[in-house]
C-alpha cells in the first residue's frame, strides 16, 4: 500500500482533469442518469399496462417535454412583461443610489470630497503643463448579422443538449435493469455477485432517497415563497415560487439568487428599500425554514450524508462544471 500512494495520488489527478475537461460529456450523462433515476418508478408502473417498456419509456418522455413546454408558454408572458422591466429597473437603482450619495452627511460625500481636495492640491503643486490625453480608438461598430449569428449558436446549442439528454434517458428508461443484470454477470465471474449486488441497491436506494427529499423540499420552497410574496404584494408570485423551486436543486447558492433578485424587483416595486429587505430576507427565512432545516433533517434520515462533506462536495464540483457542478454534486456524492 505504501507503494501505491504516489500512483493513488497520480491517478485521482488524472481522475480531476478528466471530469474537468471532459465536462462537455459527464454533465449530460449525469443529468440524464439522474433523470432516469427519477422516472423509472413511472416507466415500471405504466409498462404493467403496455407491456413493452420502450413505449412506456417513449409515452413518459414525450409527456414530460410536453409538460415543460406547456409551463414554459403559460409563463412566457409573465417573464416578457419581467424583462420588459428591467430598463426601468435599473434606472430606479441607480437613481436610489445617486440621492444616497448625494446626502450632506454621507460617508461616500465626505471621502468624495476629500479626494476631490487631495487632487486639487496635487494639480496646484504641478509645473508642467499637462499633456493632453491620447484619444481613445474607437470600437468598431458590431454587426447585426453577427449578433444574430451568436444568438443562434447559443439557440442552437441548448437545444441539441436537450436532445442528447432526451435520447438519452429515451435509452436508459428503456433498457431497464440491463446494466445491473451486466455487473453481476461480471460479477458472477469473479464469486462477488452477491456483494455487487448489494452495492448496486444500495446506490439505487441512495440516489432514490435523495431524488425523494430534493422533490419536496423544491415543493415545499415554491409554495411557501408564493405564498409569501403574494401576502407582500410581491408582482409575478407564481413565478418567483417556481423559479424559487427550481434553483433551489442548487443548495446554499440557489437561494442566494433568489434573496438578491428579489431584494432588487421588490425595490424597484415599492421603491422603498425597508420593504425590499423585508422581501429579500422573507424569501431566505422560507428556504432556510423549509429548504435548509426541513430538507437538512430529512435527508440525514433518508440520505445519511455528513452536511460537511456535502459542502466541500459542491465547492469541488462546482469549480469544475460551474452551476452544472452545484446541481449535481449532492447525487454524485450521494453515489460514492
Amino acid at each position: 500500500m505504501r507503494g501505491n500512494r504516489p500512483l493513488a495520488v497520480l491517478a485521482a489527478i488524472a481522475v480531476v482533469f478528466l471530469l474537468y475537461f471532459g465536462g462537455p460529456f459527464f454533465i449530460p450523462l449525469f443529468v440524464a442518469l439522474f433523470i432516469s433515476y427519477a422516472l423509472s418508478p413511472v416507466v415500471d408502473a405504466l409498462t404493467r399496462l403496455v407491456r413493452w417498456r420502450s413505449v412506456s419509456a417513449a409515452i413518459v418522455v414525450l409527456s414530460v417535454l410536453g409538460l415543460v413546454g406547456l409551463a414554459a408558454w403559460s409563463w412566457s408572458d409573465d417573464v416578457q412583461a419581467f424583462w420588459e422591466e428591467v430598463p426601468a429597473a435599473a434606472k430606479n437603482i441607480s437613481r436610489s443610489l445617486q440621492k444616497i450619495v448625494r446626502k450632506p452627511a454621507a460617508p461616500i460625500t465626505e471621502m468624495k470630497k476629500a479626494a476631490d481636495d487631495l487632487e486639487s492640491v496635487a494639480q496646484t503643486g504641478k509645473t508642467a503643463p499637462a499633456q493632453p490625453a491620447p484619444a481613445a480608438q474607437a470600437t468598431p461598430p458590431v454587426s447585426m448579422w453577427q449578433v444574430l449569428w451568436t444568438g443562434w449558436k447559443g439557440v442552437m446549442l441548448a437545444g441539441s443538449q436537450v436532445m442528447v439528454v432526451a435520447f438519452l434517458v429515451f435509452f436508459m428508461l428503456s433498457s431497464g435493469d440491463l446494466f445491473k443484470r451486466k455487473l453481476l454477470a461480471i460479477a458472477a465471474e469473479r464469486n462477488k455477485a452477491r456483494f455487487t449486488l448489494k452495492v448496486v441497491e444500495e446506490i439505487d436506494a441512495q440516489v432514490r432517497r435523495y431524488l425523494v427529499v430534493l422533490l419536496i423540499a423544491n415543493v415545499g420552497v415554491g409554495i411557501g415563497t408564493w405564498l409569501a410574496f403574494w401576502a407582500l404584494g410581491v408582482k409575478y408570485p407564481g413565478l418567483w415560487g417556481l423559479v424559487a423551486g427550481i434553483l433551489h436543486t442548487a443548495p446554499y447558492f440557489g437561494p442566494a439568487l433568489i434573496a438578491l433578485g428579489s431584494l432588487v424587483v421588490a425595490f424597484v416595486q415599492f421603491e422603498d428599500w425597508p420593504k425590499a429587505f423585508l422581501v429579500s430576507g422573507t424569501s431566505i427565512l422560507v428556504a432556510s425554514l423549509v429548504g435548509m432545516l426541513f430538507a437538512t433533517w430529512l435527508a440525514s434520515k433518508q440520505t445519511r450524508m455528513n452536511t460537511t462533506a456535502s459542502f466541500i462536495g459542491l465547492l469541488f464540483f462546482g469549480w469544475i462544471w460551474g452551476l452544472w457542478g452545484i446541481l449535481l454534486g449532492i447525487p454524485l456524492l450521494a453515489i460514492v
